[in-house]
């Protein structure tokens, strides 16, 4: 074997290894992220992947307790944890072969946000009421998930989106009934609201969830 063809071999070896460790990575969905509201006073379930057999211990800031799962054949875990009264910012921290840390995570009051093209329409459609918002919509307490639309032939268990605070930027896009129902909420309960965004028109409510 030629000297080009051992480091030829050595890299693939090294590839090889590397995506093994990246596969077997403790790895968390979208919706379970950095800045996102969990509902108050509930058993909130986490989930990820993780490799077969492996342990995942997870912890709150919000109680001394530690949960703990074991990932499936699948490589599937979860587990519900217990939430307190609206209040925060928390950490989460997720512990496997890797460590992972939610942090500015709030307790409070979610709601999922959906149904046809009128509940999709935001200030792109020309809503005036949604753009005279925007010189006073900043608001730390009230995040918003906006689920893109995609097309899959099955279901799928994540997609590609992030836990946002409300801001002129953040709300561009957003739903404008979502957010009207989101700020009254927000503003008479005294809690964080977070708005999970899953309309799309023409479609059930089957798909929404």
């Amino acid at each position: 074997m030629n000297k080009i063809s051992k480091q030829i071999c050595a890299l693939s070896i090294l590839f090889i290894l590397a995506t093994t460790y990246t596969l077997a990575d403790v790895r968390l969905p979208a919706v379970l992220s950095s800045n996102m509201v969990l509902q108050q006073q509930s058993s909130v379930k986490l989930w990820g992947w993780a490799a077969p057999a492996e342990k995942i211990y997870i912890t709150t800031s919000w109680s001394t307790i530690t949960d703990s799962a074991v990932a499936t054949g699948d490589a599937k875990w979860d587990v519900k944890v217990k939430t307190p009264s609206a209040g925060g910012p928390y950490t989460i921290t997720i512990k496997g072969r890797n460590t992972i840390i939610l942090d500015n995570v709030m307790i409070g009051e979610v709601w999922v946000c959906s149904g046809q093209s009128n509940m999709e329409w935001s200030s792109l459609n020309g809503i005036q009421q949604i753009n005279d918002e925007f010189p006073t919509c900043a608001n730390s307490q009230l995040r918003f998930f906006h689920i893109p639309k995609t097309t899959a032939l099955y279901p799928q268990d994540d997609c590609y989106a992030a836990w946002t605070e409300c801001n002129a930027e953040t709300l561009k896009g957003f739903s404008a009934v979502a957010y009207f129902f989101g700020k009254q909420i927000q503003q008479k309960q005294k809690v964080t609201g977070g708005l999970i965004k899953t309309s799309r028109g023409g479609t059930a409510a089957e798909v929404w969830v």
